[in-house]
């Protein structure tokens, strides 16, 4: 069995966000706190806004396109319907930014940071909310403003951080893996990361994802996830919302494109355990299917460029190299060349 220890760990390295992606979140981040809380009528209304999303719980991968700032308002008055809410926190934001950077979307507002590398940071507005079990947690303006959707960031991020720590720290790196899984295999087609994120959340919990090292978790993952998204997406039974019990997740895209989306990971799943049972004398092999499973991503020159890299006696085509032995004095020895880095 190929482990392949050293490329999986530079795929990782690979789908890190860049030093820039880094550097502009905190900053569009707090100019959107500090355009929110500069109003008086929101923080009437209690607002108290965090960092929720991707970035928060150390799960995006590059490159980074949107952050999240969810506008908590404690002490919003019951009557204020969700247009009412949304209408105040475009009135704010145009104010702040021009009206020329906002966008306003179904449930939040967009505020695009050209100057950002094109990041653009998503303000979501919440009122407080307890659900029949008891739950604490908030609610979002409905797609369309008709009525309140439910939902609890603040308790993925805790799921992230106890089952990162269940499994010896290797939670948060496969989610990585997961979500450039998806992108390689859909594009910017709906549903997104975060959707893949929840269905390998469920699957770790179930007690049905297993493995030793990265590439062992993984694989096990891709497979549990793909039968989560399965079951939701193709059999139609939905995808549970593992943050609060009870509810269902809202899941953005076409039926189509849902099920497409179910299909390819399943198909990857098979890929990636027919891999990893390789034989040893089949490494060259593996290593070619983990690579094209997880495809390109922007390398550190802006190019597009595959996040698994070969071994260095396999060729691109997952063959094996035949060296030519090297002698002392030669003017060129064979190199790869490494793009990443």
């Amino acid at each position: 069995m190929p482990q392949l220890t050293t490329q999986f760990g530079e795929a990782l390295r690979n789908i890190e966000p860049t030093s820039s992606d880094k550097d502009n979140a905190p900053k569009a981040h707090n100019a959107v706190r500090e355009a929110l809380l500069a109003d008086d009528e929101l923080v009437a209304w209690g607002l108290d806004p965090i960092l929720i999303g991707s970035y928060k719980r150390h799960v995006s991968i590059r490159r980074m396109k949107d952050v999240d700032v969810f506008g908590r308002l404690a002490d919003l008055p019951s009557d204020v319907e969700p247009a009412v809410l949304l209408a105040s926190f475009e009135r704010v934001l145009r104010e702040a930014f021009g009206a020329d950077r906002i966008k306003r979307q179904a449930r939040s507002l967009q505020v695009s940071f050209p100057d950002l590398d094109d990041l653009y940071v998503d303000a979501v507005p919440a009122r407080p909310w307890t659900s029949p079990y008891g739950e604490e947690a908030w609610q979002l303006p409905k797609r369309g403003e008709d009525g309140w959707q439910a939902t609890n960031p603040e308790r993925l991020t805790e799921l992230t951080t106890d089952l990162n720590e269940q499994f010896d720290k290797r939670y948060v790196p496969v989610v990585k893996l997961l979500r450039q899984t998806r992108r390689s295999l859909m594009g910017d087609k709906k549903p997104g990361g975060l959707i893949i994120e929840m269905a390998a959340l469920l699957a770790f919990q179930s007690g049905s994802v297993s493995g030793t090292t990265i590439g062992e978790v993984y694989v096990s993952a891709l497979r549990a996830t793909g039968e989560r998204l399965y079951n939701a997406f193709v059999l139609g039974f939905g995808l549970e919302d593992p943050t609060l019990a009870g509810e269902v997740l809202y899941v953005r895209g076409s039926d189509a494109d849902k099920s497409a989306l179910a299909t390819a990971f399943v198909e990857a799943g098979k890929r990636a355990q027919d891999g990893l049972d390789a034989g040893s004398d089949e490494k060259c092999e593996a290593a070619k299917v983990f690579r094209d499973i997880l495809g390109k991503a922007v390398d550190d020159k802006g190019e597009p460029d595959y996040v698994f890299p070969m071994p260095d006696d396999c060729n691109l085509d997952g063959t094996r190299k035949a060296f030519t032995q090297v002698r002392a004095g030669d003017a060129q020895i064979p190199a790869g060349d490494r793009r990443f880095g």
